[in-house]
């Protein structure tokens, strides 16, 4: 384990000076109108079993997003919940793609990892959570990185969760992996204005995609040839979500036609054939100019970006040092932007890939959970 420190944020300050300021909160003041309300629910698919659950169900609730719905699982554990209620884990999954077909409730292609991490939180006495997002298996977009939006699916997951299980707690905290890592941070600097009647505890990241948005700048069509796993396909996902977002920037004029011709392939062809369409490609060759200089880059700031204030609460972060999705560099810039704003971090560096970060640090993750929230 290692905790950020004053060292380590006076050796970045040099790297950073240029590089001021971060994405801002917009959250809007939680429990409005039927927010976290349950549609629907039932119990869940075979595919989808996890051993220490005493119930397991997949339910549709109301949420941020184009159509106003979402879906997601929930896990109670096995024996009697403690006074106060079983303490909440919101789960936020990673990248599964934008076709509703991939929403983790449906396909369970995420799940043996998850599983696994799932199967420890119940042991510990913690329920869990996990949304699959708006329009991830419910009609609309689905809002890829929207922070706001993902704020709001994770925060009102929870309510629907206590509606479904009085024997819920108030505590809860959020974790999550790659999409869901930066999905996990954004539901941070939001948690106590979305949810004040709720007991946030902290947050838990792996892999989480911080600082995209000073990237973007750079794109255009001489962007380099760099060697990371699916740098295309992420950024495609971004411009159809700014895209329905934002149609006041006409997205479309900065693609090239291969781009459009992605961009509206993202949305909803499934993850599996959208891959290999979107690898084949390169990033320069999606954008017929330059963003510098352009209102695209402060744009996808708005849309995605994660401040580096405002993590009053317990920050643990995972970043796998040989990750080739989220480059390393990006998390350690987050990790001594937060520093040298003042807030506390526990940063985890193991000698891993994007996924397998997250599995070698899972024991030391549940530990974190659970001190957290007993």
């Amino acid at each position: 384990m290692r905790r950020v420190s004053g060292l380590f944020a006076g050796i970045a300050a040099v790297a950073l000076v240029a590089a001021s300021g971060g994405g801002a909160a917009h959250a809007q003041p939680g429990n409005v109108g039927d927010a976290g309300i349950v549609v629907a629910s039932n119990a869940a698919d075979a595919f989808l079993h996890v051993e220490g659950a005493s119930d397991n169900l997949t339910f549709t609730y109301r949420t941020a997003g184009a159509d106003g719905l979402s879906t997601g699982q929930v896990l109670v554990p096995e024996g009697v919940a403690p006074e106060g209620g079983w303490p909440i884990v919101a789960w936020a999954h990673g990248t599964v793609g934008m076709a509703d077909q991939d929403a983790p409730t449906r396909s369970g292609v995420v799940y043996p990892l998850y599983r696994s991490l799932f199967e420890d939180w119940l042991r510990r006495g913690l329920m869990v959570v996990a949304t699959d997002y708006a329009g991830l298996g419910t009609p609309g977009p689905h809002p890829y990185l929207n922070a706001d939006i993902v704020a709001n699916n994770i925060v009102d997951s929870v309510r629907a969760a206590r509606e479904l299980f009085p024997s819920a707690s108030r505590r809860w905290a959020v974790a999550g992996q790659s999409q869901g890592g930066h999905a996990a941070l954004a539901t941070t600097v939001r948690a106590e204005v979305l949810a004040p009647d709720l007991d946030f505890r902290g947050t838990f990241a792996s892999g989480a995609p911080t600082n995209l948005d000073r990237l973007v700048g750079l794109a255009g069509p001489d962007f380099p040839d760099v060697k990371l796993d699916g740098v295309t396909l992420y950024l495609t996902y971004i411009a159809a979500g700014l895209r329905q977002a934002r149609p006041d920037l006409d997205v479309d004029s900065y693609l090239t036609p291969r781009g459009r011709e992605l961009v509206d392939a993202a949305d909803g062809t499934p993850l599996a054939q959208f891959k290999p369409r979107a690898n084949q490609t390169p990033v320069g060759d999606l954008f017929s100019r330059p963003l510098a200089g352009t209102p695209l880059p402060q744009a996808v700031t708005e849309y995605l970006g994660v401040p580096t204030t405002g993590f009053d609460k317990p920050l643990m972060m995972v970043q796998g040092t040989q990750d080739r999705v989220v480059p390393p560099p990006l998390a350690l810039w987050f990790a001594a932007e937060l520093a040298l704003s003042g807030e506390q971090l526990t940063l985890r560096l193991p000698g891993a890939g994007h996924v397998d970060g997250l599995a070698q640090s899972a024991p030391e993750v549940g530990d974190f959970l659970d001190r957290i929230l007993h």
